[in-house]
């Protein structure tokens, strides 16, 4: 999907060879969506004023808006041509390249577009992003830490350092960026709200608790830190506080959307009709926004699941999710294309002529527990982080961030897989040695951490290359149940497909085949665990999990609910229970209306 090109930059309205009628006509056009008229208009402009290189570079943005991306990038070469130190114009070939997976050239439009603007951060932050996407974190954070240096409160640009360092592997590091960010942000509010986000975004639970607790003690009608003290206190596993916390983010203003669905998230909260009847309004109410309406129908449609009303409920899950998805739209060919080529990269025989690897890392420590979003991945990493010499790190981003870096360690334009052809010992002993750094950073005394990121599934080729003494665990759930209950979610980030009922089995579908092959090509120990069996056979599936670990027996994990950890997954709230069967063959009570699910796994 093209990536939209900005306009905000603007004709220079003072110029006074351009016809001030014809402009403003041309500029109307334009933001109608009139784009073959704009585009013959902007035209006429050039024609009627060689110099003036604007009609140009809109001409490029509309070809962009058109779906023609290299038009659009000859345009603005040929505006550059006539204005080579314009910023804007280089920006604007930036964001082009950038939409059109051009990663290093866009690189070097935004850098030069940064250069000659050196005041335009946003500019900057746009070039560390592209860095990042092409697997260049070292530059990437060269290039946050210049805006900081300049800016020092930039909220941007301090926020992404810390993500950065937290997914490296350096939490440290980046709680230190994010203290220095909140001294540097002294009384102002807004600033500390976006502190103590950032410190939550990066699991600093505790920080962030204190600072959303100094905001609310300082200023008790700030409803927004009533809320953000509530999501952080379900993070940590006290519901009660949290839900004290969230209902008063409500009494102060009772329209923040996502209140509601946190709310609803725990299972143990009773909604009162009087906060019932305001949802039901808020979500008709024309001036409410798509993002809290999302919210909204969502948290309806888990109000009315608990009372059984389940076509209401079905309703609002399915209002909620086409908001959803057509904000994100979700591309099978591009999903499809990515599990063929795996496929095709990582074969039996691609294993078989690996060499043995000079220093390779050999550690038992990474425990990988992937397969399909709530497939019961969170409960299991749950029950092994009960076990006194584990630890559960949750999601980690850090196998796709070095997938990221594959292309640039590897050299010459093939992207992954099939860079990993080119890759070699060291650059493999390097990428281990730093995601095994990461793992000792967040716990250095455990024997093993799980790293439970789903689609981790997708990586594990290259998971064998760096750690081929790591265990892998397949969390497998009935395909109706776990479509639906990937339906009726809505996630932090990412998981498009989600959005859909035939998008999301025809997921379930290919992430079936790609774990067939993994089952039949990969040099790994990997187990299965079928959520219906642990729900059926607790003890004996949660010996065999243990014991797939290489971990000795302990009865704490038998009683892994009563675990305190911080747990930042939608299953929050699950984990944090005992095994229950109720979300077994739950899809039945929908059964009327999932047509088009059926139809996407029978496919």
């Amino acid at each position: 999907m093209n990536r939209k090109v900005s306009n905000r930059s603007g004709p220079r309205r003072t110029d006074p060879a351009v016809p001030g009628p014809a402009l403003s006509q041309a500029l109307l056009q334009h933001r109608e969506g009139r784009l073959e008229a704009a585009d013959r208009a902007y035209a006429g402009i050039k024609r009627r004023d060689p110099d003036y290189a604007e009609a140009v570079r809109l001409r490029g943005v509309i070809a962009q808006q058109r779906g023609e991306p290299e038009t659009a990038a000859r345009w603005l070469r040929r505006a550059l041509e006539q204005q080579p130190a314009n910023p804007v114009y280089h920006h604007t070939l930036a964001e082009i390249l950038r939409a059109s997976g051009q990663l290093e050239a866009a690189a070097a439009s935004y850098r030069r577009a940064y250069m000659l603007a050196p005041e335009r951060h946003a500019t900057g932050i746009d070039l560390g992003d592209v860095q990042l996407k092409a697997g260049d974190a070292d530059a990437a954070l060269s290039s946050y830490r210049a805006i900081v240096q300049a800016s020092p409160g930039h909220a941007q640009a301090n926020e992404r350092i810390a993500t950065v360092l937290n997914e490296r592997g350096e939490p440290d590091a980046a709680r230190a960026q994010l203290a220095r960010w909140h001294t540097q942000a002294g009384d102002d509010r807004a600033q500390l709200h976006r502190v103590a986000a950032a410190y939550a975004a990066i699991g600093a639970f505790e920080r962030a608790a204190a600072l959303y607790r100094e905001l609310q003690a300082s200023q008790d009608t700030d409803a927004a830190a009533c809320a953000g003290l509530g999501s952080v206190l379900q993070s940590q596993g006290d519901f009660d506080e949290a839900r004290q916390w969230l209902e008063r983010a409500l009494a102060i203003k009772p329209d923040i959307g996502w209140v509601y669905a946190a709310l609803l998230s725990d299972r143990g909260y009773v909604m009162g009709a009087e906060r019932e009847t305001t949802m039901r309004q808020l979500v008709e109410q024309p001036g409410t926004s798509t993002r809290s309406r999302i919210n909204l129908h969502f948290a309806l449609g888990q109000l009315y699941d608990r009372r059984g009303e389940y076509e209401t409920a079905f309703g609002h899950f399915r209002a909620g999710n086409q908001l959803h998805a057509r904000a994100v739209p979700f591309d099978r060919a591009v999903f499809d294309d990515r599990i063929d080529r795996i496929i095709a990269q990582f074969t039996p025989a691609f294993f078989a002529r690996q060499p043995a690897r000079a220093g390779v890392h050999t550690s038992q420590k990474p425990v990988f527990v992937v397969g399909m979003p709530r497939s019961g991945t969170s409960l299991v990493e749950q029950i092994i982080a009960s076990h006194p010499q584990a630890f559960g790190a949750g999601e980690l981003d850090d196998i796709r961030r070095l997938v990221r870096e594959l292309p640039h360690l590897a050299g010459g334009r093939s992207r992954f897989p099939e860079c990993v052809d080119r890759l070699q010992d060291d650059a493999l002993h390097t990428l281990a040695g730093r995601y095994l750094a990461a793992l000792d950073a967040r716990a250095p005394e455990a024997a093993r951490v799980t790293d439970k990121m789903p689609f981790n599934m997708l990586w594990l080729g290259l998971i064998a290359l760096l750690f081929p003494g790591a265990r892998v665990i397949y969390c497998r759930r009935d395909a109706m149940d776990n479509c639906l209950s990937c339906y009726f979610q809505i996630f932090s980030q990412g998981l498009r497909f989600s959005y859909d009922l035939g998008d999301v089995g025809h997921v379930y579908r290919q992430h079936e085949r790609l774990m067939a092959h993994w089952a039949n090509t990969l040099p790994l120990n990997m187990i299965t665990v079928d959520y219906e069996s642990l729900v059926a056979d607790q003890e004996a599936e949660i010996r065999r999990l243990i014991d797939f670990t290489g971990l000795d027996w302990d009865d704490r994990c038998l009683d892994f609910h009563r675990t305190e950890r911080d747990v930042r997954t939608a299953s929050v709230w699950q984990v944090r229970q005992p095994v229950y069967g109720s979300s077994v063959e739950r899809w039945r009570a929908y059964a009327p209306w999932l047509d088009e699910l059926r139809d996407a796994l029978d496919g």
